[in-house]
């Protein structure tokens, strides 16, 4: 019997794989008229093709070739929608000098400061989101709340630093923001208060998640609850972050599949008296009912929304005696998530959650092959054969954005994932209690017991030697490339075909000597000032060590640093940190540092600002290529010319605009040639690395 086509099987996929590429297409050219125009011709070739099968014979002869214009049109739609959904760009005049009011859709507080996504509501603005970030908090602010404020919108930029996170595409991918602003609190007006639907929702999280912390659940564990039930996994420290990433687990922290798996068994085991009244349909109802509103209730991730939609299309297929696939239903979730929310596709959640569901059910049917006559063995199996695949699925993403693999992800699953459905069921019920204003000592206790162990049981595995290898840098090519010998493999265990395994082989080939080859391309020595809001570290590496220097005087966290900038760290095999006191001298092979003073790749450079520069100088000018000038510095570049002679002045990203703004002024006058790092980015010596 001849084998069923992929198509054949998951139908979806003709029209799921060409949408996505036209998302992808409307970042090479964003235009309307084109997706029309290649949904005209879409439109044509299926008239042609249906003009040519008006035969028995034509029929026979054309119908495979009907998923040409599907796919074209597939593809238009993909690149449209994208346009429909893409945020506008505003002119100056739009931007700056005009009262604008908005509707607050998220709010976020720091220890100083309010974050908030606000909807613009002015009729002369297309509709458009943008983040607004205050000096000072207002407790009683709300979302829904309308506010005005004087308009001066800046677009989202990057810190220009090389290896750092995409920031403005991410926020404009995830968010839908293309501006932003800052200002004082004071210059922020209240001026009503219309809540939407959603609004209320996150407002009815807030309180419940303040009622959390105001209880007396270990902190830990109150973190957790409101990550796990709440669908807010930003209050979890960064340590546990780390901790939890280093074995493998990092996926519990926030809301997937997995616990809308463990909810949906937990409420269709809660309404098995239905069975016995015979109303299987109503408790398959009830179960989807009540898992629709668990997803709106937490936001709406798009891994809650794709494990939703699954569900919801498997559920649906029971009550209506209809045949489900769950690959078909796993392609029809993401193609919902991206008809409503296309740049989804570039979200690393949607990646890992989409990638990790396919690859679990793709070799869901290996192990039926390898059964035992006893069931523990059978479910011992099932659960180590899942977690090698998903970790298997996941291990180049892993490496490609955060830079770390996991060996022993597969132990800290086989530790956590059991108790982790007894957590969220403890969890569930204290919500309850707590919102009812009740306190159970004894529920308190079994939380802290179980959030306990599973930090313990994470730990354990970091300190397992071998447990994890930080420092990766992975390609889009070299991910690429692992996808295809991924695919190929699985098609030779399915069909034995060996010219799928020698394919498989050529790729990896291909693969390797691509990374190889790139990776005989990185320069091993070289100088870097980054941009930064708080300090002005300089990193000097030279074959894989690298020499931080705050010449600011503050205190630099290594951990925070390496987190950081671990992007440019992992592409340059910079895999040991150094970082030099400014009380100190260190002397190494062609670089020398004596603060106020560096001497780095022939370069000579003096920072300026704590008052040491003053004193360290020659009685004339002093001969130096560059000066760092940091945010301690008040004083004006004409002063700077009479103690120095130099090429090229680095501002300091971390000085105050009001500081900022008559310096450039100055240096300008003078004819100096500057480089601020807030509007410039990264300075590197030499410029070509």
């Amino acid at each position: 019997m001849e084998a069923k086509s992929v198509l054949s099987r998951i139908p979806v996929l003709r029209v799921l794989v060409p949408f996505a590429l036209g998302i992808m297409l409307h970042q090479l050219w964003h235009c309307w008229w084109a997706p029309i125009a290649v949904i005209a011709a879409a439109i044509l070739l299926y008239l042609f093709f249906a003009w040519k099968s008006r035969s028995p014979q034509g029929r026979l002869r054309w119908r495979s070739y009907f998923v040409i214009p599907l796919a074209l049109a597939a593809l238009a739609l993909g690149w449209l929608t994208a346009v429909i959904y893409c945020p506008p760009r505003l002119d100056e005049g739009q931007r700056a000098g005009r009262l604008l009011m908005g509707r607050v859709n998220t709010l976020e507080y720091t220890d100083f400061s309010m974050r908030m996504t606000v909807d613009v509501l002015d009729r002369d603005l297309p509709p458009c989101r943008v983040l607004i970030s205050t000096r000072g908090c207002d407790y009683t602010m709300r979302a829904g709340e309308l506010i005005a404020w004087h308009a001066k919108l800046g677009e989202v930029g990057n810190m220009g630093n090389p290896g750092e996170m995409d920031y403005a595409t991410h926020l404009l991918n995830s968010e839908g923001i293309r501006y932003q602003q800052h200002m004082p609190l004071t210059q922020l007006k209240k001026v009503g208060y219309s809540p939407t639907l959603l609004s209320r929702l996150v407002n009815a999280r807030r309180e419940l998640q303040e009622q959390v912390f105001n209880s007396r659940l270990s902190d830990g564990a109150q973190r957790f609850v409101v990550a796990l039930l709440l669908g807010n996994s930003s209050l979890i420290d960064k340590a546990t972050r780390q901790e939890f990433s280093a074995a493998g687990v990092a996926h519990i922290l926030a809301l997937s599949g997995l616990h809308v798996g463990f909810i949906t068994l937990i409420i269709w085991w809660l309404l098995f008296p239905l069975d016995y009244l015979k109303q299987k349909k109503l408790r398959l109802a009830l179960t989807l009912a009540a898992i629709i509103g668990f997803a709106l209730f937490t936001g709406g991730s798009p891994s809650v929304v794709r494990a939703t939609v699954m569900i919801g299309f498997v559920f649906a297929s029971l009550i209506f005696f209809r045949r489900s696939v769950s690959l078909n239903a796993l392609a029809m979730a993401a193609l919902v998530i991206l008809l409503f929310t296309p740049s989804a596709l570039y979200s690393v959640g949607f990646q890992l959650s989409f990638i990790t569901v396919a690859a679990l059910l793709v070799f869901a049917r290996l192990p039926e092959r390898y059964t035992s006559r006893h069931r523990w063995v059978n479910y011992i199996s099932s659960a180590i054969m899942a977690s090698i695949v998903a970790m298997l699925a996941t291990v180049t993403l892993s490496a490609h954005y955060f830079h770390t693999i996991s060996f022993m992800s597969v132990l800290s699953n086989l530790l956590i994932l059991p108790v982790l459905p007894f957590f969220m069921v403890l969890g569930a019920i204290f919500l309850l209690v707590t919102a009812a204003g009740l306190h159970w000592h004894m529920l308190d206790g079994m939380l802290d017991g179980l959030y306990n162990y599973i930090r313990w049981a994470a730990g354990a595995v970091n300190a397992m030697p071998l447990s994890h290898m930080g420092g990766v840098y992975m390609s889009t090519f070299g991910v690429v490339a692992y996808f295809a010998v991924m695919a190929l493999v699985v098609l030779w265990l399915y069909r034995r075909n060996f010219r799928y395994l020698l394919a498989a082989g050529v790729t990896l080939a291909v693969g390797l000597a691509h990374s190889l080859w790139t990776d005989a391309q990185i320069p091993r020595q070289g100088m870097i000032v980054f941009n930064s809001f708080t300090a002005t570290p300089v990193l000097y590496y030279d074959h894989g060590t690298g020499y931080v220097w705050t010449p600011d005087e503050e205190d630099t966290d290594s951990a925070s640093f390496a987190r950081y900038h671990a992007g440019f760290l992992a592409r340059y095999h910079i895999n040991n940190l150094r970082f030099i006191a400014n009380d100190t001298v260190v002397r190494l092979d062609g670089a020398l540092f004596k603060p106020p003073y560096a001497h780095l790749m022939g370069h000579r450079l003096v920072a300026v600002g704590s008052g040491q520069w003053k004193h360290a100088t020659a009685p004339g000018r002093l001969n130096v290529d560059e000066i760092i000038v940091t945010k301690r510095y008040h004083g004006g570049a004409a002063k700077l010319q009479e103690l120095y002679k130099f090429d090229r002045m680095i501002l300091s990203g971390a000085m105050h605009a009001t500081v900022l703004t008559p310096l450039l002024q100055e240096c300008d006058s003078l004819s100096i040639a500057i480089h601020p790092l807030s509007r410039q980015g990264a300075y590197c010596i030499p410029s070509s690395q």
